[in-house]
């Protein structure tokens, strides 16, 4: 992989992730912690062109939404004769430019998505490794129109991607790379931190994909936080980080006082599926 220390052959790396891509991705976030600063950067700015298309799923994009007819960018199914005119420099349509045609077409209504990472205990190996492959799903299924926020909690909630941030998304990859999690679990405020998050949203289909196990150790019962995001126009979905009976009903109960879906989510490979069925 790599003929020197703190160098990295990323062509190598590449045909790994085509090969056996959970291990291509183990050794990715690896070599994203490494002690050698260089090959740290490295990796670590390798990562998201590297995990997001691993992480792309055939078929069309499942974000939903009603079309709706609306001004489009390049050609559409209608010319839109007025908006024309106007932004004209010259009337009459006779000294048009190919460039001052305004088109109208079908288009999907933008979206909000708020995930929300349970990154209390070790945040590393496959917990790490799921929460990048479910960020790459989400940035490979967007368009420019949705907006993504990301947070992080543990004993406390932190904001690794605002909704608002004009940064380009792929840019949280590297921020979950260097997060440092804690030893213990306080949902209910990473719940409170992803709702306020979903409250900034510009557009009218708002979704929070929870990555937990339910379960939590500190703070208030996170349920009745759950149970308010229909009230504030939000589907909390649940991807169900263990399988034990415990956790499971846990993660049943939120997301059922979320009025969203609840979907298993107990290794990396799984993460594709499950955001594709959480936003259908």
């Amino acid at each position: 992989m790599s003929p020197a220390v703190g160098a990295l052959d990323d062509q190598a790396l590449a045909r790994v992730l085509d090969q056996d891509p959970g291990e291509g991705l183990e050794l990715l976030v690896d070599l994203a912690r490494a002690t050698d600063p260089a090959l740290r950067a490295r990796a670590r700015r390798l990562a998201p062109a590297l995990i997001v298309p691993a992480a792309r799923q055939p078929g069309p994009s499942p974000t939903g939404g009603c079309s709706r007819i609306g001004p489009v960018v390049g050609l559409g199914a209608d010319l839109d004769v007025d908006a024309t005119l106007e932004a004209a420099e010259v009337p009459g349509a006779a000294h048009l430019r190919a460039g001052d045609l305004r088109w109208r077409g079908w288009r999907r209504p933008g979206r909000a998505v708020v995930l929300l990472v349970d990154a209390s205990g070790s945040v590393h190996g496959p917990p790490l490794v799921t929460a990048l492959v479910t960020v790459a799903a989400l940035l490979s299924r967007s368009d420019p129109h949705d907006e993504l926020a990301v947070v992080a909690f543990w004993s406390r909630a932190v904001v690794l991607r605002d909704l608002r941030d004009p940064s380009p998304p792929e840019a949280v990859v590297e921020r979950l790379l260097r997060l440092r999690g804690g030893d213990t679990t306080d949902l209910a405020a990473g719940l409170e931190a992803a709702l306020s998050q979903a409250a900034l949203a510009g557009t009218g289909r708002r979704d929070v994909l929870a990555l937990t196990d339910g379960l939590a150790t500190e703070g208030a019962d996170p349920v009745p936080v759950a149970g308010s995001a229909p009230g504030a126009g939000v589907a909390l979905h649940v991807l169900a980080l263990a399988a034990q009976v415990e956790s499971m009903a846990a993660c049943a109960d939120l997301a059922g006082a979320g009025g969203g879906r609840l979907l298993p989510l107990h290794g990396p490979w799984q993460a594709p599926a499950a955001v594709a069925a959480a936003l259908r």
